[in-house]
């Protein structure tokens, strides 16, 4: 399934270069490395940055698995 989705992905030009996940050749090193290096010139440029990092790793095991549909 990832095969097919990655292929497609690429097939129709869905990924942006700031998108690291599941891509060869984009660790999570070089993408701490892009927000930094993008942080620095915003603040070189005497400008205002702010960041909002969201980690959904975790975000299915907490949801309630048993909940039934009512009709």
């Amino acid at each position: 399934m990832y095969n097919r989705l990655i292929s497609c992905a690429y097939k129709y030009d869905l990924l942006t270069e700031e998108q690291f996940a599941f891509r060869d050749g984009k660790s999570t090193e070089l993408a701490s490395q892009t927000i930094i290096e993008y942080i620095q010139e915003v603040l070189d440029n005497q400008s205002y940055v702010i960041g909002i990092f969201l980690d959904l790793t975790k975000a299915y095991t907490v949801l309630n698995h048993h909940f039934y549909w009512r009709n």
